[in-house]
């Protein structure tokens, strides 16, 4: 399902929640994102670099570092519970920048779904889906209607 930011915000959904499991010792517990600072962060992150891009996704966003273990405090080492594509928390990932740790086919499954231009590299399809879909193309305006998949 796809809401704005603009409606998640106005029906109280402020943290947003994903599954993980530690590679290290194998604990599966949830992780929060508190929505408007993580999409403050985001935009500020685009904002000073998107320059730099030139329309590809930059490295930290091709090869995310992991979070840490909350429970055995290893670093990097937390990775997304898998599923199947249509149970990806894509909002979760967004919010994390962690949409690279998805395969190519598993980015082009999203773009399919919501009728995004799908053919090219992988940092070419995930600068478009970060950029273009979720409305980070329109700095200026900071318009928050863009759409976000929940």
């Amino acid at each position: 399902m796809v809401h704005s930011y603009a409606y998640l915000m106005a029906n109280g959904m402020r943290e947003i929640t994903g599954e993980v499991q530690c590679k290290r010792c194998d604990t599966k517990y949830e992780m929060q994102y508190d929505l408007k600072e993580k999409f403050a962060e985001l935009w500020e992150y685009i904002a000073n670099t998107r320059c730099l891009m030139h329309d590809r996704a930059p490295n930290r966003w091709l090869n995310p570092a992991l979070p840490d273990c909350r429970h055995c405090e290893q670093s990097n080492c937390v990775r997304l519970v898998p599923t199947k594509k249509k149970e990806i928390n894509w909002l979760f990932l967004l919010l994390g920048q962690l949409l690279g740790c998805c395969k190519l086919s598993e980015l082009k499954y999203f773009c399919k779904h919501t009728s995004n231009h799908r053919t090219g590299a992988k940092d070419r399809v995930l600068y478009s889906l970060c950029i273009l879909f979720w409305g980070f193309d329109d700095f200026l305006g900071h318009r928050l209607g863009h759409h976000v998949w929940f």
